[in-house]
C-alpha cells in the first residue's frame, strides 16, 4: 500500500542568540558540522560585503548586512539546506523576522540562546584583547546590545546552552 502521507521536511533554521563573547560562533560551527548545515555568520558577511564596498558602521550598515544575511538564509533553505545563522539576534523582533523566513521556506526554526554569565563574557573579552583570536567589539556597540538585549521568552521555545553544559549532549538534543 502506498502511503498518502507527505514526506516530513527535516530542514531547519537554527538561530544563535546571545551577547558577544558568549560562545555563539564556536557553538554555531559545531552545530553546522554536526548537522551538515550551512553556516551564515553576520560578522563574516560584514567582512565580505565591506571588501566589495565599504559598509557604514552604523544602523544603516547593520540593516544592510542583516538583509543580506536573510536573503542568503532564505535562498539556502529553499535550495534544501539547513542553516545556522550566527548573530546576536538580541531583540525578539529580530528573531521574529527569522521566524517569518523559516515559515516562508516551510522549515522549523530553532532558537539557541547562549546564557553565559556577564563575568565570563568580560573575561573572554579581556583575554581576546591579549590573544586577538577574533575581532574585538567596540565598547559602545557591546553596551548598546547589552541594553537592548531581550532574553528569549517562553513562547519562543528556545534551547538554552550554558558554558557548563556538555556540547556533545547538547548536539544530540538537536536531533529530537
Amino acid at each position: 500500500m502506498i502511503s498518502s502521507m507527505q514526506p516530513v521536511n527535516y530542514k531547519k533554521l537554527y538561530i544563535m542568540c546571545g551577547l558577544a563573547f558568549s560562545g555563539k560562533s564556536t557553538l554555531a560551527r559545531k552545530i553546522a558540522e554536526y548537522t551538515k548545515s550551512n553556516l551564515i555568520a553576520f560578522d563574516t558577511l560584514w567582512i565580505e560585503k565591506d571588501k566589495e564596498k565599504p559598509v557604514p558602521k552604523n544602523a544603516e550598515g547593520w540593516r544592510y548586512i542583516r538583509d543580506a544575511a536573510q536573503t542568503g538564509i532564505l535562498t539556502a533553505l529553499r535550495d534544501g539546506s539547513s542553516v545556522i545563522y550566527d548573530d546576536n539576534n538580541p531583540r525578539k523582533e529580530h528573531r521574529e523576522e527569522l521566524r517569518n523566513i523559516a515559515k516562508k521556506a516551510g522549515v522549523e526554526l530553532i532558537i539557541i540562546y547562549l546564557d553565559t554569565p556577564l563575568d565570563t563574557i568580560r573575561t573572554r573579552e579581556n583575554n581576546n584583547k591579549v590573544k586577538a583570536e577574533r575581532h574585538s567589539v567596540e565598547p559602545k556597540n557591546f553596551e548598546k546590545v547589552l541594553a537592548d538585549f531581550e532574553r528569549p521568552t517562553a513562547d519562543e521555545n528556545a534551547m538554552v546552552f550554558t558554558p557548563e553544559m556538555d556540547v556533545d549532549s547538547f548536539l544530540k538534543k538537536l536531533e529530537r
